[in-house]
């Protein structure tokens, strides 16, 4: 997909980190920092800085393979190392709507899923056990693969990165897995504060229903099949559309006759690629508002559409960037953070887009408090840059900061050899960074005006706000502009249970039945209905990622949605609570507010409950399914329950009538899938039977085994003690 980059620079100097490390080091030693005998004479002000040399212009040999591959060989034999990269004319763009998202999984799952030959897993194995490695993945603008092996390894590993390139499995067990990823990211895409922002102004530029404004779903995830991702490969991986480039100790003679052997007869299957349409880009002013109201910051940008590099006012809107916005020196992050005191974060990125234009932002992270004054400030110096100016100092430092980043971009030939290829690729000059250089080293505050003026428009620019609105300083239309609200909350996948279609009143009388039943094998309807408090100790394993940890737990919970647990972790003590609207945690020496997504997790606690299942069922839509469930040799009946709230809720009833096990939708973004929870140990606890051992298996593997070590119902609890501590 392609996302507005908004790009937040902090660079540390490795010299000033060196110097640091070695003075912490005296000074725990006791031992005092020795004075250096300085030469009277010595003036830095008068140190001779050399002119930077010009980006190196190699000539790699280059020849064109019978099926169209271009290829590009730059022998150095300085190290026993070949890597390989080959890049092919593809985009993500290319997705249909309605499984966006297929790209990405394809170029995951060609590497994972290994080939017929050979399984993802024993690639795994093999690799490892050479010290090599291969690569694959499907972008916006391109679709790449790559390896790196010892030279001695040479031949295996190009058959084996060719066999991944041409005949990719596509197994059903690695794409599940991949779709498990993508749901993880789905799950997680609101949590932090410039992944929003982010989206919201690419698709206020873009609009939410371009290919370059659409997001993955669950249910677009949920609509990739396996002939999808074969139709995706044979679209993104055509010789005819490949740039191949091979680095490292090797002879060049000798690698012609193996890429000849392993790629020369790959015609490909002669789809055509589709053709992505022009972007329509807005050029309204107004404001873009998307609440967020789990943060105490802000996020706000300012955006338009961009331009390509191949522009000549390029080198002029780089070093604008820079010094806009680029750095600590920045007139940004000087005026907005270091003087006012009112951005974690500010910056620009001047709209330049490699293989299609880019976005022009602006951008602040500021308190909620301070909102409207930060965007004061940031829409006020974007209009100064196209006003008047930089000065000579300004000007001066930007482009020495951009001269001197170029020495660690093209320092070695492989990367220069790389950017060669990918300018062919995408229709460049080959001495385009020749160009780069000298039209950076030209930059003037006049010519970089006159470049702002032509690229930057502030009265067209739209203004994107992320945040708490209640919290601005300034309601939203004072600013003068229409304003318009976007809802970044995730819409559900597609429910199982939403496919039943409306429930018959057979299927809800007998669901009203098993659930009855089920509360009578443990104590009846009211005894669970009378319980309005409890406090509960367990202990616990938890596995997770092939690791098993012990830990205690105590939760008091004050029915239905108060609650404090604190677990007893092997590295401290972590407490979280929610008093009914919001939700704390505390532990290892930090106090914050719980995130939306944690808050939901209290709420469903009761929800999902037993004190809701059994004591108020008539707040539930059960209908019972008509097809048992056979697991491990028992048939449990099966019914399935009705919530906005709980995805995919099912319950199964042992023979006997009770509830044996709970399954439901993960909604633990580190651990999507199915969530099954297996109820056993029922004991007498007053006048119900609660069930003194849980097992939580999730996406097929086991997650916790909890075990009751004492419940206490209809204790007193202090009400003060659900609300977030002060420190």
């Amino acid at each position: 997909m392609n996302r507005v980059s908004i790009r937040i620079r902090f660079r540390v100097s490795s010299t000033l980190a060196a110097l640091l490390l070695a003075l912490s080091t005296l000074l725990v030693s006791g031992a005092p920092p020795a004075r250096a005998a300085l030469d009277p004479k010595f003036d830095p002000s008068k140190l001779t800085i050399p002119k930077l040399h010009p980006i190196p212009a190699f000539k790699p040999t280059r020849y064109v393979m019978p099926n169209g591959i271009v290829v590009f060989l730059l022998e150095d034999h300085s190290l026993p190392t070949v890597s390989l990269s080959i890049a092919s004319r593809a985009s993500s763009l290319w997705d249909p709507k309605e499984k966006t998202g297929l790209s990405g999984i394809t170029g995951v799952v060609m590497r994972s899923g290994g080939t017929a030959t050979h399984s993802g897993d024993w690639l795994d194995d093999r690799l490892a056990a050479i010290g090599a490695s291969i690569q694959t993945s499907i972008g916006v603008d391109v679709a790449t693969g790559s390896f790196w092996c010892l030279t001695e390894n040479t031949g295996e590993v190009l058959g084996l990165f060719a066999d991944v390139l041409r005949r990719p499995a596509f197994p059903e067990d690695k794409i599940e897995l991949s779709r498990v990823g993508a749901r993880r990211e789905i799950a997680s895409r609101n949590d932090e504060m410039l992944n929003v922002l982010r989206r919201v102004a690419t698709q206020a530029v873009y609009g939410k229903d371009s290919p370059e404004g659409r997001t993955t779903e669950y249910a677009t995830v949920e609509a990739i099949q396996r002939d999808d991702l074969v139709k995706c490969h044979a679209q993104a991986f055509q010789p005819n559309r490949m740039f191949l480039t091979v680095y490292g100790d090797f002879k060049s003679a000798d690698m012609k006759k193996l890429l000849a052997t392993t790629l020369a007869d790959w015609k490909g299957s002669g789809v055509p690629a589709p053709k992505i349409p022009e972007p329509v880009t807005s050029t309204t002013k107004r404001l873009v508002f998307a609440p967020k109201d789990d943060v105490t910051q802000a996020g706000i940008v300012l955006a338009e559409p961009g331009f390509k590099m191949l522009e000549p006012d390029y080198p002029e809107m780089d070093i604008l960037e820079q010094a806009l916005g680029g750095g600590f020196q920045s007139r940004l992050f000087n005026i907005i953070r270091t003087q006012r005191g009112l951005a974690y974060a500010a910056g620009a990125v001047s709209g330049a887009g490699y293989m299609r234009p880019g976005v022009f932002q602006a951008y602040s992270l500021t308190k909620s408090e301070s909102t409207m004054v930060a965007l004061d400030l940031l829409r006020s110096e974007v209009v100064r840059a196209t006003r008047e100016p930089f000065t000579e100092d300004e000007t001066r430092i930007a482009r020495d900061s951009q001269l001197n980043s170029l020495v660690f971009q093209f320092e070695q030939p492989s990367q220069v050899l790389a950017r060669m290829a990918s300018y062919e690729m995408a229709g460049y000059p080959a001495d385009f960074l020749q160009r780069y250089q000298s039209g950076v080293e030209a930059t003037t505050p006049a010519s970089m005006l006159a470049a702002a003026k032509r690229h930057i428009h502030p009265d067209a620019q739209v203004v994107i706000i992320v945040g708490k609105e209640k919290d601005f300083d300034r309601p939203l239309d004072a600013m003068g502009l229409s304003v318009e609200r976007v809802d970044i909350t995730i819409p559900p996948p597609p429910s199982k249970t939403a496919t039943l279609g409306a429930a018959t009143p057979q299927q809800l009388a007998r669901g009203k039945a098993l659930l009855a039943k089920a509360a009578d094998k443990a104590g009846g309807s009211a005894a669970w209905a009378a319980v309005k408090s409890l406090s509960m100790e367990q202990e616990a394993t938890v596995s997770m990622q092939g690791q098993s940890i012990q830990l205690g737990m105590t939760m008091v919970w004050k029915l239905p949605d108060r609650m404090v647990i604190t677990q007893k972790l092997p590295m401290g003590e972590m407490t979280q609570g929610f008093d009914g609207t919001n939700g704390w945690m505390k532990g290892f020496g930090r106090l914050q507010d719980l995130p939306a997504s944690g808050i939901a997790s209290f709420k469903r606690q009761y929800l999902t409950s037993m004190f809701h299942l059994f004591g108020h069922p008539e707040d539930l839509e059960v209908r019972a399914l008509e097809e048992p469930r056979v697991v491990d040799g028992t048939s449990y009946q099966v019914a399935a329950v009705k919530s906005d709230d709980v995805r995919d809720w099912t319950l199964l009833f042992a023979p006997d009538g009770s509830l044996a096990r709970m399954e439901r939708q993960s909604e633990n973004p580190q651990m999507p899938g199915l969530e099954l929870t297996i109820y056993d140990d029922w004991r007498a606890v007053g006048t119900l039977r609660y069930p003194h051992v849980e097992k939580v298996v999730v996406g097929g593997q086991p997650f916790m085994e909890g075990k009751v070590a004492s419940l206490k119902l209809n204790p007193e609890l202090d009400e003060a003690q659900f609300k977030k501590p002060a420190q």
